[in-house]
């Protein structure tokens, strides 16, 4: 994996954690901020082709259930399936992120979630 890779993949889980953690504290400012930074790297990621889907593919699969719900989630146009079953396992957990992860999966059931 080049160099790149590795940034971004260490940039989205610094970024998905901090999230996270701002959520679970309620602070909705901080959590708005890393939610823009995280909002921007998947398209990067996406942008290398296979070898960005398969760092997403390997974050979905992350014992953080905040950095395995925003792979999920930037995986679905490519990974659907793959992606919706990690959403829907997430959503019967309890708490703020397992929300999120319910109402993501509804939302794209739905069509009306556009991932960009």
């Amino acid at each position: 994996m080049n160099n790149q890779l590795l940034r971004l993949e260490s940039d989205y889980r610094k970024y998905a954690e901090a999230y996270g953690k701002a959520v679970e504290r309620d602070d909705a400012t901080a959590a708005n901020r890393m939610f823009d930074k995280i909002n921007a790297l998947g398209p990067k990621l996406r942008a290398h082709g296979m070898q960005g889907e398969a760092v997403l593919r390997r974050l979905m699969k992350d014992r953080s259930d905040v950095i395995a719900s925003w792979a999920a989630t930037d995986s679905l146009p490519f990974a659907e399936a793959e992606g919706l079953a990690v959403l829907d396992a997430l959503g019967k957990k309890a708490g703020s992120i397992a929300f999120d992860a319910e109402m993501t999966a509804e939302q794209w059931r739905a069509g009306k979630l556009k991932i960009g």
